[in-house]
């Protein structure tokens, strides 16, 4: 995989990173794709770990294949020992980090105590000061992994499949963010709905304003494009891409600095 040294942007170097959720509860929405492409786009200017918190693996397959540590280790689940994160921390970049995921975290579904839910909370706060951005892709359902990423972040990211756009799960998720935010994060902050596998503007007033009703919009669009999913087949880094993908991530990443004021 090819390691190209990214440019470095020093106004944004030594700030307590933010941490953004990637998450919509229904699968097929493109949040594995945004979580990559978006991370190491901010990559090239800032430090960057993304945290693969789905029990599917898909980041960490496209990433570093099987793993024999992962964020499951971490984080002292029902007593068990919690291994340090730098040590299960693998480098993708000069800048770009990623902390796995493996099918362990299949097991994280029942509380046993108030404290698990802030369990990726504890893991995080040591990692904030090292990173500029953290981007957790969340997994695609509601439950104590969502609870505990919401717990996490200071912003959370929708992206939404256009053509399959479900005003009932938008509506779900809603309601669980704002749990989130009147009980356990009050900090927490709707960043946006970026649309996905865009394909023209004709109906995008109309779902444009729906979403309104729930998330601000992103300007950026992400266009269905065959070198998309082509990329993730051979395992190719953003940088390797055509220059088109490549322009809309970075577009995507300029606005996620404008809204959380990096």
């Amino acid at each position: 995989m090819n390691k190209k040294k990214p440019k470095s942007n020093p106004e944004i170097k030594n700030k307590e990173g933010r941490i953004i959720s990637i998450s919509n509860q229904k699968g097929g929405e493109g949040k594995t794709t945004i979580s990559l492409f978006l991370s190491e786009a901010l990559s090239w200017e800032a430090r960057v770990l993304i945290v693969d918190w789905d029990a599917q693996a898909n980041t960490s397959s496209q990433l570093v294949g099987e793993v024999e540590f992962s964020i499951f280790d971490c984080l002292g689940y029902r007593g068990a020992p919690a291994k340090e994160p730098k040590y299960v921390i693998r480098k993708i970049t000069e800048s770009l980090d990623l902390l796995p995921a493996s099918i362990s975290l299949a097991n994280f579904t029942t509380p046993f105590g108030v404290e698990d839910f802030s369990l990726l909370k504890d893991v995080l706060e040591k990692l904030k000061s090292s990173y500029d951005f953290i981007i957790i892709d969340c997994p695609p359902s509601l439950g104590l992994s969502l609870e505990n990423a919401l717990i996490a972040s200071d912003f959370v990211l929708v992206p939404i499949q256009t053509r399959a756009f479900s005003v009932q799960g938008i509506s779900d998720l809603y309601s669980t963010i704002e749990k989130i935010r009147q009980k356990a994060n009050g900090k927490l902050k709707l960043l946006g709905a970026v649309f996905n596998l865009f394909e023209g503007s004709r109906a995008l007033s109309g779902l444009s304003e729906g979403i309104k009703k729930y998330f601000p919009v992103f300007e950026t669009t992400i266009p269905r494009r065959e070198g998309i999913p082509q990329a993730q087949v051979k395992k190719k880094l953003l940088q390797d891409c055509e220059k088109g993908i490549k322009k809309v991530f970075t577009n995507l990443a300029n606005e996620v600095r404008e809204k959380t004021n990096v």
